[in-house]
C-alpha cells in the first residue's frame, strides 16, 4: 500500500495554495495560521508553494525572485513551526508557469509551431494569447540554468523542507502542444542533425526521434534539479507532479522513465467531481505501478467543489474522496486555495472527521501488502506509439475494464511492462487492454505465464506492433491462441453474436441477448454520426480456438428508428469465419481474446451486458480469489494483508443524489431548450448497504476472529473448511474489516 519511510506512520497531507495575481487573501495566511489549521484537521504533512506562477516567493532574501508583496507567509518560519508541532513540510518548486521569467525574457517561453506562447491557463480557444498570466517556460532555454535549477537549490537551502514537489513542466511531445522555440530547434538539430519536425507523421524518423527526445529533455531537467536538491539536503524526499490520466496521460511515461530518479509521485486526481467513482482508485493504482511498491504515492482530493475554488465541496465528496485514495493505497492530499480558506472553510471540518478516523487506524494502513489476483497491464509504449493520435481510446479501454472488475469487487492492481517479469507470476489473471505494442521478449514471457497456469485476457489490437514500430501482421501469441489475423474492420457499428449457433452459449451466455452492439452515436456529430473507432473490430479467423462469439455486421452505417440518424442500426449477417470472442486452453492456463473494445464500451455506456462478456469467462477460468466481498456494485473494495491478518477496505459509493449528465451534442434538429449543457451534482447522502459478506481463504487448522476497525465492533464469523465468512450487517460510508487468527 504505502511505505513508512519517514518513520511518521501514515501521511495525511493538506495543501495550501496562494494562487492569484493580486494576493486577495495572502495577507490573512501566516505560518501559524497554516500550522494550526493542519493540526486542527489531524494532518501530519503540509504542502505549500515556495514560488507562485507569477514568479514570487514566500520566503525572505531570495537572490532570484521578488518576495510576494502581500503575503504574511514565510516558509522558513513555517519550517520551524512545523518541526515544533510534529508536522512534515513539503514545498513545491519550479511551478510549470512563470510570468516573472516571461516578462523579463519572452524568448524563454514555450511556443507552438505558429509562434504562439504555450500557456497553462484556460484561455478560450478563439482568444489570442497576449501577455499571458501562466506562460510555460521552455526547458531548453537558458531559464533552466538561470532560474529553475537555482530556484530549487535556493528554496531547499533557505527552507530546509522534508520534501520537494517538483512540478511537471508540461513539456509535451504532441505537435499541437509541443514547443518549437528557437532553443528547441537548435538543440534538436545539434543532437540529431535534423530539423525539428512540425508535421504529425509517425513514419518520419525525425518525428519519432523528436517524440522520444522531448521526454528525454524533461527527464534530464528533472535529474539536474534532483541533483542540486539532494546535494543541498540529501534526505529530502523528491516528488514529481503527475497527471495520470490528464493531458492524454503523457505524464505517466515520465514517471515510468524517471522512477529511479524520484522518491515518489504526486498524482492529481481531483477530477473526481466530474467522473465516476473508479477514477481515484485508477489514478492511485496506475501511479503505484509506475513508481514501484516501495515509494509513496500522494493523491489529491480538492476541498473545493469542481472549479469553484471559493466554495466548499460537500461533506461526502471530501470524506469519500479521501477514503477512496487511502483504500486504493495512496497518501491523501487535501487541496485548498486561499479564497476558500477565508470565505468558506467548512471543508476543513469534513477533513478533520476523516483524518481523525485515519489517525486511529494508521497501524492498519502502513506495512501492508495488496492481495494480488487480477492485474491490468498499463503500457506507456502502447499509449505513445500506437494510440498517440487517439490516447483517449486506450484510456477508455483501461478505465472500462477497471470498472468491470470493480463492479464485481474483485482484487485489482495495475502492472507495467517494466515489472511484468518480476510480478506477473503473483497474479492469477493478467488483462492486456488493447495492448498493441508487445516486444518479442514480452510475447515469449506471456506465453510462459499462460503455460504455468495463468489466465490471460487480451482485447483489441493485442501485440500488432513491436516497440521498434514494425508490425507483426499478426496478434501476439497468435499461434498459441489458434487464431489468424485477417485485418481490421472499421465500422461505426457491429455486433457480437451470442445466440444458440454458438455451441458454448449455454455455458457462457445464458440469458444474455442474441446480439450485443458495438458502437455508439458521435457526441461531436459534425460529419460523423457514429463515434469514431468505438465500433471497430480486429478481424480474426479461428483455427483451433474455441469460439465464444461471432461477429455480425450492421445493416446500415447508422439507424433511423427513434432519433433518425443517431440511433443504432439493426444487426445483419455474420462475417464469414470472423470470431468476436475466443477461448484457448494452453497447457496449464487459458487465453481469452476479444476482438472489440469491450472496456471502452463499458466506460462510455455502462450497460451490464458488456461487463458480463468479461466477467463470465474470467470467473469460470480463474481460481477463486483469496478474499472477496459479496455485495452489490458501487462498493469500492480493496484487499490487503499484514502478517497473518487480512484487511478489507469498503468505500460505499451509493450516492443517491449524484448526477452526471452528458450533452447529446449538436444537430440540425432543434433540441429542447430544457436540456442543460451538462449537469454535475455532488454526492450528499449515502444509501446504506446491508448484509455484506467477506469471504476469505484461511489456514484450516486455526481459529479466527473479525472486527470492524473504525468502530472496534466484533463481527460474526463462520468457518467453512478453508474459508471464513464475515458478515457486516450494514455498510454506511466506510468500513475496514480485519480478519486475524485467535491467539
Amino acid at each position: 500500500m504505502t511505505d513508512d519511510r519517514w518513520g511518521e506512520g501514515f501521511l495525511r497531507a493538506i495543501q495550501f495554495n496562494i494562487e492569484d495575481p493580486y494576493g486577495f487573501y495572502a495577507d490573512k495566511i501566516s505560518a501559524s495560521v497554516i500550522a494550526d489549521a493542519a493540526l486542527r484537521v489531524h494532518a501530519n504533512t503540509l504542502m505549500v508553494f515556495a514560488r507562485d506562477p507569477w514568479g514570487r516567493v514566500f520566503y525572505e532574501d531570495s537572490k532570484i525572485y521578488p518576495r510576494h508583496p502581500n503575503a504574511l507567509l514565510d516558509l522558513a518560519e513555517l519550517r520551524e513551526l512545523a518541526g515544533k508541532k510534529g508536522l512534515k513540510l513539503i514545498i513545491m518548486t519550479n511551478h510549470t508557469a512563470n510570468r516573472y521569467i516571461y516578462r523579463k525574457h519572452p524568448e524563454y517561453a514555450q511556443r507552438n509551431k505558429d509562434g504562439e506562447v504555450i500557456v497553462l491557463e484556460h484561455l478560450p480557444t478563439a482568444e489570442k494569447v497576449v501577455d499571458p498570466h501562466w506562460p510555460q517556460i521552455c526547458l531548453n532555454s537558458p531559464a533552466l540554468e538561470e532560474y529553475l535549477i537555482p530556484e530549487a537549490k535556493e528554496a531547499v537551502k533557505v527552507i530546509k523542507p522534508d520534501g520537494v514537489l517538483l512540478d511537471s513542466f508540461r513539456y509535451l511531445p504532441d505537435p499541437p502542444k509541443a514547443c518549437y522555440c528557437g532553443y528547441c530547434k537548435s538543440r534538436f538539430k545539434s543532437e540529431h542533425g535534423l530539423e525539428l519536425p512540425d508535421v504529425e507523421d509517425e513514419e518520419d524518423p525525425a518525428f519519432r526521434a523528436a517524440w522520444d527526445w522531448r521526454h528525454k529533455v524533461t527527464i534530464e531537467a528533472m535529474k539536474r534539479i534532483r541533483d542540486v536538491v539532494k546535494e543541498e539536503k540529501p534526505d529530502t524526499l523528491l516528488l514529481y507532479n503527475s497527471h495520470p490520466v490528464g493531458w492524454a496521460g503523457r505524464g505517466n511515461i515520465i514517471v515510468g522513465k524517471a522512477r529511479d530518479l524520484i522518491d515518489g509521485v504526486f498524482a492529481e486526481a481531483s477530477e473526481f467531481d466530474l467522473v465516476d467513482y473508479s477514477y481515484i482508485p485508477m489514478v492511485t493504482k496506475i501511479s503505484r505501478a509506475l513508481i514501484g511498491d516501495s515509494k509513496p504515492v500522494f493523491v489529491t482530493r480538492n476541498l473545493f467543489y469542481i472549479f469553484r475554488t471559493v466554495q466548499s465541496a460537500t461533506r461526502l465528496a471530501v470524506k469519500q474522496g479521501v477514503r477512496s485514495i487511502v483504500a486504493a493505497g495512496g497518501y491523501p492530499v487535501a487541496t485548498m486555495f486561499s479564497s476558500q480558506f477565508v470565505e468558506d472553510p467548512r471543508a476543513l471540518d469534513y477533513l478533520a472527521e476523516v483524518y481523525e478516523e485515519l489517525e486511529r487506524v494508521e497501524d492498519l494502513l502502513v506495512g501492508v501488502k495488496p492481495v494480488r489476483y487480477a492485474a491490468l497491464l498499463f503500457d506507456s509504449e502502447t499509449h505513445d506509439k500506437y494510440f498517440w493520435r487517439r490516447p483517449a481510446m486506450y484510456l477508455a479501454e483501461l478505465e472500462g475494464l477497471t470498472q468491470i472488475l470493480m463492479s464485481r469487487n474483485l482484487p485489482l492492481e495495475f502492472i507495467t511492462i517494466a515489472d511484468l517479469k518480476k510480478k506477473a507470476g503473483e497474479y492469477s489473471v493478467l488483462i492486456a487492454p488493447s495492448t498493441a505494442v508487445v516486444s518479442d521478449d514480452v510475447e515469449e514471457f506471456l506465453k510462459s505465464y499462460v503455460e504455468n497456469g495463468g489466465l490471460l485476457i487480451a482485447t483489441g489490437e493485442f501485440g500488432v506492433m513491436r516497440p521498434d514500430y514494425t508490425y507483426r501482421h499478426a496478434l501476439a501469441l497468435e499461434e498459441v491462441m489458434g487464431l489468424t489475423l485477417e485485418g481490421f474492420l472499421e465500422a461505426g457499428y457491429a455486433y457480437l453474436q451470442l445466440d444458440f449457433s454458438i455451441p458454448l452459449y449455454e455455458e457462457y451466455w445464458n440469458e444474455l441477448p442474441r446480439s450485443v452492439v458495438l458502437g455508439d452515436q458521435s457526441v461531436r456529430f459534425k460529419k460523423e454520426r457514429a463515434e469514431k473507432e468505438l465500433g471497430d473490430l480486429v478481424r480474426v479467423r479461428p483455427i483451433t480456438s474455441k469460439v465464444l462469439a461471432l461477429v455480425k455486421t450492421a445493416k446500415a452505417p447508422y439507424g433511423y428508428e427513434y432519433t433518425l440518424g443517431r440511433s443504432t442500426p439493426p444487426p445483419d449477417s455474420n462475417l464469414e469465419n470472423a470470431a468476436g470472442i475466443t477461448l484457448t486452453p494452453y497447457k496449464l492456463g487459458t487465453i481469452i481474446y476479444y476482438a472489440g473494445r469491450i472496456g471502452a464500451h463499458y466506460s462510455r455506456i455502462g450497460h451490464p451486458d458488456y461487463a458480463e462478456l468479461i466477467l463470465r469467462p474470467l470467473l469460470k477460468h480463474a481460481p477463486e480469489p483469496q478474499v472477496l466481498v459479496e455485495g452489490p456494485e458501487l462498493i469500492q473494495t480493496e484487499y490487503y494483508t499484514k502478517g497473518e491478518n487480512i484487511i478489507v477496505h469498503m468505500v460505499n459509493h451509493t450516492y443517491n443524489q449524484r448526477i452526471l449528465t452528458a450533452p447529446t451534442g449538436p444537430s440540425k434538429q432543434a433540441l429542447p431548450t430544457f436540456i442543460p449543457p451538462y449537469s454535475v451534482h455532488p454526492p450528499r447522502a449515502i444509501v446504506p448497504i446491508h448484509n455484506v459478506v467477506v469471504r476469505a481463504k484461511v489456514d484450516v487448522g486455526r481459529e479466527y476472529k473479525a472486527y470492524e476497525a473504525l468502530s472496534r465492533q466484533d463481527l460474526d464469523i463462520v468457518k467453512d473448511g478453508s474459508y471464513v465468512e464475515v458478515k457486516l450487517n450494514s455498510l454506511d460510508e466506510y468500513a475496514i474489516v480485519v480478519i486475524e487468527p485467535r491467539g
